[in-house]
């Protein structure tokens, strides 16, 4: 039972202003919204290769974007009032490129610590923490670090065991490093590499915040790999693969004999009569501390050679869903992804995101029908939630967005116990530094 104050009567406010209510969840629907999809952002985008992007505190949805114009932001959204407030971190560095987008981590004391970089500009990071916890109002000056190579992509994780926050990050020989604070990201040193390739691996994290940092990486670009997905963690020492045996330990310099070919494998491109390729979209970690994982895989790659035909590939993408049972992973192509967003990057897709506390819930953008494959009826991206009640086997689709003017891509979702939030992308996108686009999103009270 809710006690009676301020919130409660704002609750019923809004439930008598029309709230929805979908498959046994109170969806807030403030007045200036269609439906129950929320406006919570004006000109924003985001890259899918860092995170977290977007967090919960308390009632307030803070998540990272980088304008059309390439300044860095991060923007508030209060859940309870429907109040919205954007801080610009850097708005000089960098032109237009979503690959520049910040991610967030919440300290210890309430303060939050945002982290980003350039598309492989500079060899720092750069970072800013807030002056009052939970206030994102005012910022601390812009700090950076030396990461010692081209520094692309952000990912920041608080290991509370070892007393550590560290940032992976694509850096020394484009491979993936990390840096490493031990004040909570007061100040940060280059830590090492996590693995190396000579095809630019592209990796996912999650982290239990605990002792684990968990990845799935692709060998390379897909434009020039016939990639598999492959899956380890690390805890801050080792090195591991899905069975817990020691790949070896992590890497304290700039090089490293680990590879992606040498931990778990996920999925087998090459083991398909097609070569399919894949390429990483999302991994969380389920209550047993196990990951579940998705990504793409496309069934009409452009061949290595012909990365200058590029009408020829990228009209026919799936997304697939694996998850760690223990002992093996369970792996399952589960939704028609549809076609490129745009010639040159065949490979991109509009993106599956899973849900960080329900294996059984993902969501996904595509301009066909998940179960079909048919063009949708608008001609856009439109999002879709899927829920299975049998591990990963079959799944069931519902439209989160349909008939839409625009497009919808790049979901996220985030949840803690009170509200559940789904954010994506609505608008034009041209290419990763042409876009005119805003964040909307959905808002459940759990």
């Amino acid at each position: 039972m809710i006690p009676f104050t301020k919130e409660r009567v704002f609750i019923a406010v809004l439930l008598a202003a029309g709230a929805l209510s979908m498959m046994g969840y109170k969806y807030l629907q403030p007045s200036n919204t269609n439906d129950h999809i929320v406006h919570l952002d004006n000109d924003s985008s985001w890259c899918w290769f860092q995170d977290e992007r977007a967090v919960i505190d308390g009632h307030q949805l803070l998540f990272t974007g980088v304008t059309s114009e390439g300044a860095i932001k991060v923007s508030r959204y209060d859940m309870e009032t429907g109040e919205k407030e954007t801080a610009v971190m850097n708005d000089q560095a960098f032109g237009p490129d979503d690959h520049n987008v910040g991610v967030l981590l919440k300290r210890p004391d309430g303060r939050y610590l945002t982290v980003y970089a350039g598309h492989g500009d500079e060899s720092k990071m750069r970072y800013r923490i807030t002056e009052n916890p939970g206030d994102i109002s005012r910022w601390l000056p812009e700090k950076s670090a030396d990461t010692r190579g081209s520094t692309t992509y952000s990912n920041v994780y608080r290991l509370s065991e070892r007393g550590k926050v560290y940032n992976f990050h694509r850096g020394v020989g484009w491979n993936p490093n990390y840096m490493v604070s031990d004040d909570h990201g007061e100040s940060w040193q280059y830590g090492g590499q996590l693995l190396a390739f000579d095809g630019r691996p592209y990796l996912r994290y999650a982290s239990n915040n605990t002792d684990r940092i968990h990845f799935i990486t692709t060998e390379g670009h897909p434009r020039h790999k016939n990639n598999s997905i492959y899956h380890g963690y690390t805890d801050g020492k080792s090195v591991y693969l899905s069975d817990g045996s020691k790949a070896g330990p992590l890497s304290r310099d700039e090089s490293t004999s680990l590879g992606p070919r040498q931990f778990t494998t996920v999925f087998d491109g090459d083991s398909t009569t097609r070569a399919d390729v894949a390429w990483t979209s999302d991994i969380e970690l389920d209550d047993n501390g196990y990951p579940y994982v998705a990504f793409s895989v496309t069934k009409d790659p452009i061949r290595r050679g012909e990365t200058d035909h590029t009408e020829k590939g990228g009209f026919d993408h799936r997304y697939h869903y694996a998850r760690w049972d223990g002992e093996q992973w369970q792996e399952y192509e589960i939704a028609y992804a549809g076609t490129r967003l745009y010639p040159g990057e065949n490979e991109y897709t509009g993106l599956i995101s899973l849900h960080p506390r329900n294996p059984n819930e993902v969501y996904i953008s595509t301009d066909v029908h998940p179960r079909t494959g048919e063009p949708l009826a608008s001609g856009h991206y439109e999002i879709f939630r899927g829920h299975t009640a049998d591990q990963g086997v079959t799944w069931n689709w519902e439209a989160l967005t349909e008939d839409s003017e625009q497009d919808n891509i790049r979901p996220i979702v985030v949840s803690n116990t009170n509200y559940e939030a789904v954010l994506w992308l609505n608008g034009r996108y041209t290419s990763y530094e042409d876009y005119d686009l805003e964040v909307l999103g959905t808002i459940r009270e759990l």
